[in-house]
């Protein structure tokens, strides 16, 4: 019976569905474009393959609010090339797009909700990655199903220790506070690669084995600043005895910015930051959410890589917010891997989260500006991330946003199994402070730069947090132990 399509959408702007459906209930039919991001394939054979199977039946899903549709498409129009076209009519298409150009425009003749049972029945389930569309099997919901959930063999990479150097926040361009080339003079000045490298020695830090940076890479997307982040990786990568491979990577809000609308439409807001990926791993085909699994001799550790800068209303865009429909298979997939190393290993491996925004509280007073877009930034969906890394049994959240160092915990009641409630285990929260970023973007409270070096030793982990600054060397600021 050939193939369909699910096509995502969100609320972004308005109530998508609720407009479309309008124009229907006025002409008869509405153009809905796809709102491809930038950084997918243009799927032109997928394209065609739907245009010369119409009319049929389009699969419509919102994620993040769980709501489904099926549309009745009668028309595909797009470009053979991939050029974007200009809606095929003008009245056919809502006013808050229709002066804007698409890969794609669907002619869809209705817009009818459908239960979960039903759309599973249609299109084997809704699909998980960051695409925006799909090509969907329609001879069998099986073959559907297997197409979604289908993943390759996870391997893990070899690290040679299980000991994590935390950075976050080095604000590379225009707030960077330290020299980017190394002086031919001695000098106090050093670079920030020189300062880390020998300041690890000097403390007596143990090999690392492991490089997690939790965001705000450059300063307000500055393409400057990502080249110079990845020649500062290029420098200090060797000196750690580490490769590109072992090192974990998530973006922050001056990474992604979302106050462009036309940017945040096609996604394009976050090419800047995919490309700076590239460089770093040497693969364009990396997800901003992404889970990693990392074997030491003396444990596995694994890593949930989750991109916080997501716009969900115009209203809290400058909140982080990563949502479920994105996390939610990473996170079972996690707790599936956690288990399954355990059986084999016999040893629990280490399972924690990064992201940017933090989901507790960091300054011991929060000082909101009444003027100000966000006055108390938090990660508006961490009670439910909570949950779900308590049930899938990871233990740590490293986080960086707010300049300052930070180590708590936190715990969530919610139901087990058998539909009881309890206090599930404690997840550790670890706060970066900033690695880089000049001294007078800092707050009174923490007026050094600071860093953190995590050492595991079989059931707990020890926190070390080292501060310096452009000429200030080297020295411990924090040092406590935390159960794995």
């Amino acid at each position: 019976m050939g193939n369909t399509a699910v096509l995502r959408f969100r609320d972004f702007e308005t109530k998508t569905v609720e407009v479309h459906r309008q124009i229907i209930n006025q002409t008869g039919a509405v153009w809905w474009a796809w709102w491809k991001k930038e950084s997918e394939d243009g799927k032109l054979e997928v394209l065609e393959e739907l245009a010369r199977a119409c009319p049929l039946d389009v699969g419509l899903v919102n994620r993040l609010t769980d709501t489904r549709f099926v549309a009745r498409c009668t028309r595909v129009a797009y470009s053979v090339d991939g050029t974007p076209l200009s809606t095929p009519e003008p009245a056919r298409t809502p006013v808050y797009y229709r002066q804007d150009s698409f890969p794609a425009w669907f002619l869809f003749s209705s817009v009818e909700s459908v239960r979960s049972d039903d759309w599973d029945r249609r299109f084997g389930g809704v699909p998980v990655g960051e695409p925006t569309l799909f090509l969907i099997p329609t001879n069998s919901a099986d073959q559907a199903r297997a197409l979604l959930t289908e993943k390759p063999t996870r391997k893990p990479i070899s690290i040679r220790s299980p000991v994590i150097l935390h950075l976050s926040d080095l604000h590379f361009g225009s707030d960077y506070g330290f020299p980017l080339r190394r002086r031919e003079v001695p000098t106090l000045q050093q670079t920030l690669d020189e300062t880390i490298g020998q300041g690890l020695v000097r403390m007596g830090s143990p090999p690392i084995g492991l490089l997690i940076i939790s965001g705000d890479i450059t300063t307000r997307g500055e393409g400057n600043g990502f080249l110079e982040a990845q020649s500062f990786l290029s420098s200090l990568l060797p000196r750690l005895h580490l490769s590109s491979d072992q090192v974990v990577i998530v973006p922050g809000n001056h990474d992604i910015l979302l106050d462009d609308r036309q940017l945040t439409r096609n996604y394009s807001s976050e090419q800047p930051f995919r490309n700076f990926l590239n460089l770093v791993y040497g693969s364009n085909e990396l997800e901003l959410n992404r889970l990693h699994w990392f074997s030491s001799p003396e444990k596995d550790i694994i890593i949930l890589a989750l991109n916080s800068i997501r716009p969900r209303a115009e209203t809290t865009m400058e909140y982080g917010y990563i949502g479920r429909d994105l996390y939610g298979p990473l996170v079972d997939e996690a707790g599936r891997l956690n288990s399954e190393i355990q059986s084999k290993q016999g040893i629990p491996p280490i399972s924690m989260a990064v992201l940017h925004h933090h989901v507790l509280p960091t300054p011991l007073v929060e000082d909101p500006d009444p003027q100000a877009r966000r006055p108390i930034s938090l990660t508006l969906d961490a009670g439910q991330l909570i949950e779900d890394l308590q049930r899938a049994n990871v233990g740590m959240i490293l986080h960086g946003h707010q300049h300052v160092p930070f180590v708590g915990s936190t715990s969530r009641g919610c139901r087990n199994q058998n539909g009881d409630w309890t206090m599930a285990h404690p997840v550790y929260v670890i706060g970066g402070g900033s690695c880089s970023v000049k001294v007078d973007r800092l707050w009174n409270q923490m007026r050094n730069n600071s860093l953190g070096v995590y050492v595991p030793r079989q059931d707990e982990m020890t926190i070390g947090v080292f501060q310096f600054a452009p000429g200030v060397e080297f020295q411990e600021m924090m040092k406590l132990s935390i159960p794995l």
